[in-house]
């Protein structure tokens, strides 16, 4: 297992995502200026009688050796669950972040600019928005036809500094004025004119995958509430 593998989630409630919220799946990957390596993040999002949860699994060379590398979130008891699957080893680690996450309450200015420009993405109508702040600026490209709010799950994947090896850097996704769903982002660093881009494909609504979610068997450990990221308790 790399080192770092695992995503810090901060909660995510209801009152955040519009209100006829995409379901389905998705693939999250980058582009870079730099010769970097990343991951596909392939993502699941359903809805059930306790509300909504969200599910990635990492895409990378130890997925096509058969080693599962898996996260649910579950905004409804704001836990969050890592999981290692590979034959029959289920390993997993849960974390209750109800607590945990109020090093993530850091607020910045971000402007966003409206255009008229227009674009057709992975069959989706698109508009061109702008988010500056003082060290950052994205073009970004927004559907209304989907819902869900991509800048509030990317907060989620750059928790605790704990994911750098699977997302990029920036600051659009403090933005809460989206509306409707990112399907391509560009962010530059002004300083140092390092670009990446975001891009969301392979967008299947109603494609969900009960396997993601499933936990029977695993062997699981759990981070206690409040303490921080990376920080194990002893194994049940």
């Amino acid at each position: 297992m790399r080192g770092s593998l695992f995503i810090c989630f901060i909660f995510l409630s209801h009152s955040t995502i519009a209100q006829h919220l995409f379901l389905g799946s998705f693939l999250l990957s980058f582009q870079k200026s730099e010769l970097i390596k990343d991951y596909p993040m392939l993502w699941n999002i359903r809805s059930n009688d306790k509300g909504i949860q969200m599910a990635m699994e990492i895409q990378d060379e130890m997925k096509l050796k058969g080693v599962s590398k898996r996260i649910v979130f579950n905004p409804a008891d704001s836990t969050w669950m890592m999981l290692m699957e590979y034959n029959k080893v289920k390993q997993g680690t849960v974390i209750r972040a109800a607590k945990m996450f109020k090093d993530t309450t850091e607020e910045k200015n971000i402007i966003l600019k409206k255009t008229q420009i227009k674009e057709i993405i992975e069959g989706y109508s698109c508009k061109k928005i702008i988010l500056e702040s003082g060290d950052f600026i994205a073009e970004a490209w927004v559907t209304d036809q989907l819902k869900f709010n991509l800048a509030g799950l990317y907060k989620l994947l750059s928790h605790c500094g704990m994911a750098s090896e699977y997302v990029r850097a920036g600051d659009w996704y403090f933005s809460t004025n989206v509306k409707g769903m990112i399907l391509k982002l560009t962010s530059l660093n002004k300083k140092t004119n390092e670009t990446y881009t975001l891009l969301v494909s392979e967008i299947k609504p109603g494609d969900l995958k009960p396997k993601f979610f499933d936990t029977t068997e695993f062997r699981i450990s759990e981070i206690p509430e409040g303490q921080n990221c990376g920080v194990q308790s002893e194994k049940n």
